[in-house]
């Protein structure tokens, strides 16, 4: 009877070679599953901006029920103005000053004031809105996100020469300029591609793709990047960075009149 010829075994160097050859696959299939690029400035843009309509609940709704569950309910009155209502409390939220006009016309609101300040400020003309904010040293750009807010807010900047336009931009960490625009909206979006130095762009997309991704912390090469609930310290950098560019600008054309 003719033996059946068993099939060879590969050689110990054959072996070795397709020991290589498969690691290197697996290498590269787990390299390109866990490497991520950023795409165009535009689709981090709108990847962002869905993020943030998702994940910011108090940003989804204008006014009425943000949450509510069977031991606890929160409603918002206006952009900075909540309730809290919990099995035993009720309690006023105050995220920030906020102004809007009531059904007289008259501005309203909450202002976060320094008693000291408020004191010192009773002997200044306190009649008007202006004057008010003026005297407590309140920056009009901490009220910008309310369209019916006093109008020289951060779109005072729009007005600027392109130079003091640029200086503000530059002024910005790029984490918080891509948390400023998401907070602000297009408009801001719109100012900062109009302005932004191609680096300065790629950097800001670079943190809203780090902002897309999610554990922004981990994986920022640039700086520690803040995540989406983040927005409010950005604005007030922002608002900062406005401010000074407004003061550098008017003694500057003091000096030069």
């Amino acid at each position: 009877m003719a033996k059946t010829k068993k099939p060879s075994k590969p050689g110990i160097f054959a072996r070795f070679l397709n020991f290589f050859r498969s690691n290197g696959k697996t290498e590269d299939q787990d390299q390109t599953k866990r490497k991520k690029e950023p795409k165009s400035f535009a689709m981090e843009w709108a990847v962002a901006l869905d993020n943030w309509k998702k994940k910011l609940r108090t940003k989804q709704v204008s006014s009425g029920v943000v949450f509510e569950s069977p031991k606890f309910r929160l409603t918002k009155t206006n952009e900075k103005l909540f309730r809290a209502e919990g099995l035993d409390y009720s309690l006023i939220l105050v995220t920030g000053n906020h102004l809007y006009k009531n059904k007289e016309d008259k501005w309203a609101g909450v202002l976060f004031v320094d008693e000291g300040e408020l004191n010192k400020s009773l002997t200044k003309d306190l009649s008007g809105v202006d004057g008010l904010l003026s005297a407590l040293s309140i920056p009009k750009t901490d009220l910008f996100l309310d369209n019916d807010a006093p109008r020289e807010d951060w779109r005072v900047v729009l007005s600027f020469e392109r130079f003091w336009q640029e200086q503000l931009v530059l002024q910005m960490k790029p984490n918080s300029m891509a948390l400023a625009m998401l907070a602000i909206g297009e408009e801001c979006r719109i100012f900062f591609e109009s302005v932004a130095t191609d680096r300065q762009k790629k950097l800001v997309r670079d943190e809203l793709f780090y902002l897309n991704l999610g554990n922004a912390d981990q994986n920022n090469p640039y700086s520690k990047a803040k995540n989406l609930f983040g927005f409010g310290s950005a604005l007030v950098e922002f608002g900062n960075a406005v401010n000074t560019i407004k003061e550098r600008r008017e003694k500057e054309i003091k000096h030069g009149s």
